[in-house]
């Protein structure tokens, strides 16, 4: 409803002033939000015939052809919103998250997030960026580092609580992975960090606080398969079983729309069906719908990175 409302808003804002590149822009993001993304193009590249030098339309492009493709559309219109405006955030961001979650190309992520802080040096969210591209390296270390920096630059950083959370995760520091969710939650509360808190109680054993989270989660995103799974598990093991029957046909029935095998492969290992997690792990990573480096570090994946199994599938 809102976003109808909104996009309604923007078209009559154009109507009235078709000669504004501003409200062009606008309508553009409106049409993107509610994913009618060959509308937002145009509307871009009207905003640009309104006025050639708007950065922000050119990052609306980069924006759009990031998700339909080819990468080098997004990277040119990125370069160009750069280009009309170095201190412009957001396309240091998208070529730099292109780069790392889409073309696995960390070097290159790395070398527009630093091109990024040379213009805006004390940005926390472009070291956050920085910092979570480390992560996917596996420079552990230096991700976490960064990641601190950004806190102390913005400590009401959702973005890099959650990251840290992931890290900390991945470190089997449940403790202060707990403690970063918690920090998350208390500046936005959000389905993320409740389903992480669940998957860390489940596996400490904390069964009641685990269902608690879970359950929480899909009360405020009830299309996350990754608690619907998880909660599934939980329910199967204290009797629940027509429910657990349920919350697992819906999340791999969500997960098939969404991700295709990596996101059954997530449903699989959080509902404790850890072999055939490995066998859609292997085929997504083949049809290359995930890249290694997000495996190595994803939450859902974290108890099972002792497995060798699992080593030898991330190290493609």
């Amino acid at each position: 409803m809102q976003q109808t409302q909104t996009l309604a808003a923007t078209q009559a804002a154009v109507a009235h002033k078709p000669d504004d590149a501003a409200r062009h822009f606008e309508l553009g993001m409106a049409y993107f939000e509610a994913g009618q993304l060959t509308e937002a193009a145009a509307a871009f590249h009207q905003a640009l015939a309104c006025d050639p030098n708007t950065a922000a339309a050119y990052n609306g492009l980069g924006r759009v052809a990031y998700h339909t493709g080819p990468p080098a559309a997004a990277i040119a219109a990125y370069e160009q919103a750069i280009a009309l405006d170095p201190q412009y955030i957001a396309p240091f961001y998208g070529l730099g998250i292109l780069y790392a979650a889409q073309l696995g190309d960390y070097e290159k992520a790395v070398a527009a997030f630093q091109r990024g802080l040379q213009h805006n040096p004390a940005n926390a969210f472009l070291i956050a960026s920085l910092g979570s591209t480390y992560a996917r390296m596996g420079r552990i270390d230096d991700a976490l580092a960064a990641l601190q920096q950004a806190r102390a630059l913005d400590p009401k950083s959702t973005f890099v609580e959650s990251w840290l959370s992931i890290l900390y995760l991945h470190g089997k520091r449940y403790d202060d992975a707990i403690a970063a969710c918690q920090r998350e939650i208390a500046l936005q509360d959000a389905h993320s960090p409740h389903r992480l808190l669940g998957l860390i109680y489940d596996h400490e054993g904390q069964t009641a606080d685990a269902i608690a989270e879970l359950e929480q989660a899909i009360a405020l995103e009830a299309t996350d398969y990754e608690a619907q799974a998880a909660l599934a598990k939980l329910y199967h093991g204290v009797g629940r079983q027509q429910e657990a029957d349920e919350k697992l046909a819906l999340a791999n029935d969500l997960a098939q729309a969404d991700h295709a095998e990596y996101g059954q492969a997530c449903v699989a290992v959080v509902s404790g069906d850890g072999d055939r997690a490995l066998a859609l792990l292997e085929v997504a990573l083949a049809k290359r719908l995930v890249q290694p480096g997000w495996v190595r570090i994803d939450p859902e994946f974290a108890f099972m990175q002792d497995d060798p199994r699992f080593q030898a599938l991330i190290a493609v």
